[in-house]
């Protein structure tokens, strides 16, 4: 409820402003009352009545009657806006601080949540929220305002007759409570429904290469169709139970006008109520009937609003990565200078961004264990890297090494006491810090709908424009080996790749994003097999023109091609979650295990022409 604190001012002044209207609303009938009891009384007086007195006393009663109906319009107006105005406010307020929470949680809440579901919430969920604290609030203050002032003048009208008419409202209460329940359940399973249809709707839309491939047209559309079925089905019965509310209450609402005129028309004849009076207890019974028929539809909006709410608040509730809060530590300690990074700084070194190189930091992992789902990915894994050193990870699939890079950055979050750079344990280090620092390029990239130059330049700071912005591209473009790849494209560097590079090839995708975090300029490089869907030749000679840029930073290579690896500072083979071997190249060929094995047959299966 935090962002609804900042809208009181204009919830309360609406609710003034409905009181105002209420109180126009009801003085019309009053009017009625008065000017009847005056025509009956001037109808029983001796002698004639002067036609003249009569027609003036009625224009002068049609006039106030009128103009209090004026200016109930216009009050009336002001305050659905004031109102409706909050609500909007409040889902407007709620989707920036829904979307922010969401940039801030970890990978691992993305795993556990479909991309449709949460589309879902930040739409429809929050249209819902909108509705509650907009229409919602306002007939809910306004029916109480209507129900406590005019049965107040109703038990001042006629106590006895105000007993009977409220006979059945007690039903009324009753079966609200009752439905309101069942509209609540409803309204929680259709938005459930709707958040899994359009998770089934984004998955084909995003895969729809692969469903063309396949010829999965007709599956794909039945399973559509299914869950197009099962929704319409939710939204049938949340129809069905909010739809047989606005007739009930009607029914109960007409029985009690029914009440009134055979009751208040005998309390008339009896001479125990004014002829006006009856005529303003109908008015006032009539005024309560409008917010008694609407009732249904309050609760209706009422429980779905406070079903999308408790969704909302779901989402609201996940806790991202914990965060480092001493402001000291936004600012990293660097490390002294080994002798390899001193050697290395006191040559000419290549930078996407110039001559000048990053101070690389050390890493160190800890006995680092990883469980997910129950099963164990990692388990004591202890490495350590030097400054400006470089880290080659290999070993067979499912073995751990994506796991064991993700976790540097905290995309998998583990915990103190198991990363350090430069002796600083991640925890420590703002998270936006860290990240920074740190240049990923994933095995699956992922591309947005924009030119070549704009996914390269996407992790560029907002300081870096002009003439260093392209250069730093161009040089990012071509340590990457999309060089050649460019002078294909339509528009070279301003070519639109499409969403998610749907116009590109897996390895140009792969190529973009290894350039991407060039661009960035970062002092840990990490590359996540990424180059996979190149061949083991050119994934050689690009790695070949990352070496004078490597120079200088720490680097992390995962390959799943050892010969690619060949050159690091240290490899390590990793083996369900475990490192089996460490060492380099040559001693790990010597020593006859699991890296010499990958090593033979991978050179066995290029000799052949096979894929490695």
């Amino acid at each position: 409820m935090a962002r609804v604190r900042p809208q009181w001012p204009l919830l309360l002044a609406g609710v003034v402003a409905l009181g105002g209207t209420n109180a126009l609303g009801l003085t019309i009938p009053w009017l009625l009352k008065t000017t009847v009891d005056r025509l009956r009384a001037l109808q029983g007086q001796a002698g004639a009545v002067e036609a003249g007195a009569v027609t003036a006393r009625v224009a002068g009663a049609a006039a106030l009657i009128a103009g209090a109906a004026v200016a109930q319009a216009i009050v009336r107006t002001f305050s659905r806006v004031l109102i409706f105005n909050a609500g909007r406010n409040v889902e407007y307020e709620l989707r920036q601080d829904l979307f922010a929470h969401l940039l801030r949680l970890d990978p691992g809440f993305y795993r556990r949540h479909t991309t449709g579901d949460l589309m879902s919430r930040l739409t429809n969920d929050l249209s819902a929220v909108r509705m509650l604290f907009g229409p919602g609030i306002l007939n809910v203050v306004n029916t109480a305002i209507v129900y406590v002032t005019g049965v107040w003048l109703l038990v001042h009208l006629s106590p006895r007759l105000t007993l009977m008419a409220l006979i059945p409202f007690p039903v009324l209460i009753v079966t609200a409570r009752l439905w309101s329940r069942g509209i609540y359940g409803a309204s929680r399973a259709l938005q459930e429904q709707l958040g899994a249809l359009s998770a089934s709707l984004q998955e084909d839309l995003a895969g729809i290469a692969v469903v063309k491939s396949y010829a999965l047209e007709e599956a794909r559309h039945a399973g559509f169709a299914r869950h197009s079925q099962a929704y319409l089905d939710r939204a049938l019965r949340l129809a069905r139970a909010r739809g047989s509310l606005t007739p009930l209450f009607a029914v109960i609402g007409a029985l009690g006008t029914l009440i009134v005129l055979w009751i208040g028309g005998r309390e008339v004849i009896a001479g125990r109520l004014t002829l006006g009076g009856l005529v303003a207890f109908n008015a006032y019974l009539v005024y309560l009937s409008l917010p008694t028929i609407a009732l249904g539809w309050i609760l209706a909006v009422w429980q779905r609003g406070l079903a999308a709410w408790v969704r909302v608040r779901d989402l609201l509730s996940e806790g991202p990565l914990e965060e480092a809060h001493p402001l000291a530590t936004a600012t990293p300690t660097p490390a002294a200078p080994t002798q390899m990074a001193m050697a290395r700084s006191s040559s000419q070194v290549l930078s996407v961004r110039g001559p000048a190189s990053p101070s690389a930091p050390a890493l160190s992992i800890r006995d680092l264990g990883v469980e997910r789902d129950g099963r164990r990915i990692l388990a004591g894994v202890s490495i350590e890297v030097g400054a400006g050193q470089s880290l080659a990870l290999v070993g067979p699939t499912g073995a751990g090494k994506t796991t064991l890079v993700d976790a540097i950055p905290r995309f998998v979050d583990v915990p103190r006491g198991c990363i350090f750079l430069d002796g600083k344990d991640v925890h420590d280090i703002p998270t936006r810090v860290l990240r920074q620092r740190i240049g990923y390029a994933p095995q699956e990239p992922f591309l947005f709908s924009a030119t070549v130059a704009e996914n390269v330049a996407f992790g560029l700071p907002d300081d870096v424009t002009g003439d260093e912005r392209a250069q730093r591209i161009a040089r990012a473009v071509e340590a990457a080996g999309l060089g050649p790849d460019l002078a294909a494209l339509p528009e070279g560097l301003d070519t639109i790749v499409g969403e998610r590079g749907i116009t590109l090839s897996g390895g140009q995708r792969q190529r973009l994003a290894l350039a991407r975090a060039l661009a960035a300029d970062p002092e840990i490089l990490i590359l996540d097999d990424s180059l996979s869907s190149v061949d083991a030749h050119t994934e050689r000679e690009i790695l070949a023109r990352l070496r004078p840029i490597l120079q200088g930073r720490t680097s992390i290579v995962v390959s799943h091609r050892v010969a690619a690896v060949r050159q690091a500072d240290l490899i390590v083979v990793l083996d369900e979650g475990r490192v089996a071997e460490r060492g380099r190249h040559e001693e790990l060929l010597a020593a006859r295990g699991l890296y010499a094995s990958l090593y033979r047959e991978q050179l066995v299966a290029e000799a052949l022409g096979a894929p490695s």
